[in-house]
């Protein structure tokens, strides 16, 4: 990495080191406060609070109330508890199913009764529903609501907009694969969310959406929450939600399921442009099935706590985007021949010749859209050749899934130290037969906007695997000073690949990049389109790793908070981007409609790229943040905090981008130059000594106050005002050095037509 980076990590690695051996809840536990009170409402100062795990029977914290009666206890794993309270002079009280969620402080009313014979007493605590110590605004979803709300293909995304302020769209039941929704928090733009697992920032840097996160199935999520706006600052990289996934850990007890969601289309009645064009039913057949067990290992669970979890997901469906195409289109002859063909179709679609490379396409045979007179892959569909007809075919696309899960908790010290590590492995695959839409589809684009049912799309393979690992230590340094140290690795390998039912060496095109791409051209007609996604085949592959520490430190009235993360993202890709090219057609001033043009082969513009299209993009995020959680009176806290965020620039290992000076841009001088790296690919001609990074932001430093009260109304813990103001920065996705990339001499794009007859030759 750069000099300047390799510092920035010492710094960093120093001070999270120095955090952790110095001193409210972390991005992924929670917190307990509450106040013990004798039978007359007067506190009880100095009383002992021990903190049970309900479901592992752990002694998880002591601590004593202050003088106040108050008691706070934070970095808490998410679950549930039992508090034992005892204090001269009073029954030892026991209070059971006491929860705590993510990111949120649980706060709880004691009361004592005086002793009157030696005996232990199990009490309900009064437990208040309402937010009442901090401004941050969402929801925690738990395991049970998660697993009892439908789901059509268990991907616990959907339920993220039960959060108020976000929103998205409604899934399709019926598409293929774990049904991707695109969250909108307030109004911000999707890419701005953060995605978590267990405080670990799992998000796509590639193109900053949901599509390709690791996705663990609801059976292993005990419990999610979107943050959706004030969050502390604990909290940073983007400004929209922060979206957090704890998983499930084992138990005191052993515990295990077996499930399996079912779908077929026996249950289904027929669509109706379907059954009046005489087609069947499409096929719609899912099978989501799975299981886990976990439990203690050893006797009395002396070596920790496992869970375990598979899942597989099977899908076929011919109603999903990229499975069905409905469209208007020229009829084409029946019976076609060499020798006859081109005069054929200049005598019925009224042109003076026919392209060589359409000529070949139009013999080419393939049951690519179904079994159509004469097998041709350019289907024929009945009527008067030169007349236009409607065209209708369904053809179910796959999607397969095969996903574990594994966690493992274990206390050690007599619970001053705790360690836990979560895996989670998938390998995900869809196969859409008309997948290969637009150039949407290389862009983080949804199937809803990249593929059209109008247009004649060659099948696409989309392979997605995922890894994700976490390991936390949780360490008390005394009861009041909790250090919670997480390192998290993540690993997104997704592809999109052309599936060619026809070559470039069928067709006779000669052009630079055959020996990137098979794939023929994108022929791109005003009223439809044939062909595979302009793109050729694209490669990414993420390793990014994270560390993070906080550190809670409780002093009276003021919880205070301090920590830093760093994250180093590595990003390796293969970008061809239109070196299939993209050809366009429409009407022309001398009479000629687009399908026309197409027969001559005279495109009226064209995009398409060639040159170096692998990179390998590095980046470094480093943040620190305080926190105090001041308790100002007992009916008002203070969450007073600031977050410095220093946020690096992409830059390209390999020295295959371009870059944009402004200044030389401003001053009238040509704007486009290359980094000093440049000089290390000894091209003839090709030197550079501006910015290796974006621009020249080689790293952007910001800091972000946060400011928030929570006022609790009459203090009956039922009604609470929440405000704050705080400033939020957001982490751009690789998009913004993937432009760059498209500076000569790396990979020019051209964008020209042609004259009637060049398509064999079009690119040469």
């Amino acid at each position: 990495m750069p000099r300047a980076a390799s510092k920035l990590f010492l710094i960093a690695l120093a001070v999270l080191a120095l955090l952790g051996q110095m001193f409210a809840q972390g991005g992924a536990t929670g917190a307990i406060t509450g106040t013990v009170l004798d039978p007359s409402g007067a506190v009880v100062a100095n009383a002992d609070v021990r903190i049970v795990n309900q479901d592992t029977g752990t002694l998880t914290r002591t601590t004593k109330t202050d003088s106040n009666g108050w008691f706070t206890v934070t970095l808490l794993p998410v679950g549930t508890y039992t508090i034992n309270v005892t204090s001269a002079g009073f029954q030892e009280a026991k209070f059971t199913d006491v929860a705590v969620r993510i990111t949120e402080t649980t706060r709880m009313e004691a009361k004592l009764r005086p002793v009157a014979v030696q005996e232990k007493i199990e009490v309900q605590a009064q437990v208040q529903t309402v937010e009442t110590s901090t401004a941050t605004t969402g929801q925690a979803i738990e395991s049970r609501t998660i697993r009892e709300l439908p789901l059509a293909t268990q991907n616990f995304h959907q339920l993220l907009s039960l959060s108020t302020g976000a929103q998205s769209e409604l899934n399709a039941s019926a598409q293929l694969g774990r049904g991707n929704v695109r969250i909108i928090v307030n109004g911000q733009r999707e890419d701005n969310n953060n995605y978590l697992i267990e405080g670990i920032s799992a998000t796509d840097y590639n193109v900053a959406q949901a599509t390709n996160v690791p996705l663990p199935n609801p059976d292993v999520v005990q419990e999610f929450k979107v943050q959706t706006s004030l969050y502390d600052a604990s909290q940073g990289r983007n400004g929209g939600g922060n979206v957090n996934a704890i998983l499930k850990s084992g138990t005191k007890t052993f515990h295990g399921d077996a499930y399996e969601f079912f779908r077929n289309d026996v249950l289904n009645s027929n669509e109706y442009l379907l059954k009046r064009a005489g087609l069947s039913r499409p096929p719609v057949k899912q099978n989501i099935f799975g299981g886990s067990l976990g439990g203690p290992i050893g006797s009395d669970a002396k070596l920790g706590f496992f869970f375990v979890n598979y899942q597989g997901t099977r899908q076929r469906s011919g109603l999903s985007p990229g499975t069905f195409i409905s469209t208007t289109m020229p009829v084409l002859p029946p019976v076609r021949d060499d020798a006859t063909l081109d005069g054929l179709l200049e005598s019925a679609f009224g042109v003076p010749s026919i392209d060589p490379v359409v000529h070949k396409l139009l013999l080419f045979k393939s049951n690519q859209f179904g079994s159509t007179p004469g097998g041709y892959l350019i289907p024929s569909i009945p009527g008067t050749v030169g007349d236009s007809g409607q065209f209708i075919v369904s053809k179910p696309g796959k999607y397969t899934d095969d996903q574990f899960t594994t966690t493992w908790d274990r206390e050690f010290r007599n619970g001053n130290d705790k360690l836990s590590t979560r895996f989670f492995f998938s390998n995900a695959e869809s196969l859409l037969p008309f997948g290969a839409g637009g150039l949407q589809a290389s862009l983080g684009g949804t199937l809803a906007s990249s593929i059209s049912a109008t247009d004649l799309n060659f099948p696409y393979d989309l392979p997605v695997n995922t890894r994700f690992f976490s390991i936390d230590e949780t360490h008390l340094l005394s009861p009041a000073v909790v250090n919670d140290f997480r390192f998290g690795y993540v690993r997104i390998n997704n592809s999109l690949i052309n599936v060619p039912p026809v070559t470039v060496d069928d067709l006779g095109i000669d052009r630079p990049t055959n020996n990137i791409t098979k794939s023929i051209y994108k022929f791109s007609l005003a009223s439809f389109q044939i062909g595979p996604t302009p793109p050729a085949d694209q490669f990414q592959t993420q390793n990014n790793f994270n560390f993070v520490d906080n550190m809670s430190w409780v002093r009276g009235a003021h919880v205070l908070r301090f920590g830093g993360e760093y994250t180093r993202v590595n990003l390796d890709k293969l970008f061809p981007q239109t070196f299939n090219g993209q050809l366009f057609f429409g009407a022309t001033s001398d009479g000629f409609s687009d399908f026309q043009n197409f027969l001559q082969g005279a495109p009226v513009g064209s995009f398409g790229g060639g040159g170096v299209f692998n990179h390998q993009y590095r980046n470094n995020d480093f943040a620190f943040f305080g926190q105090d959680d001041w308790k100002a009176r007992p009916d008002l806290t203070l969450n007073l905090g600031l977050r410095t965020e220093i946020l690096g620039a992409f830059y390209d290992k390999r020295c295959h981008i371009g870059n944009f000076d402004p200044a030389q841009g401003n001053s009238g001088q040509y704007p486009f130059v290359y980094g000093a790296c440049a000089k290390k690919l000894n091209v003839a001609g090709l030197s550079g000594s501006g910015s290796d990074t974006t621009y020249k932001n080689s790293y952007a430093t910001g800091l972000s106050p946060r400011i928030g009260f929570a006022w609790d109304i009459l203090g009956h813990h039922t009604t609470t005002v929440r405000g704050g103001f705080g400033i939020y920065f957001v982490r751009e996705d690789v998009g913004t050095v993937d432009q760059l990339s498209f500076q000569a001499p790396f990979l020019p794009i051209a964008g020209l037509g042609n004259n009637p007859g060049c398509l064999g030759e079009f690119f040469a």
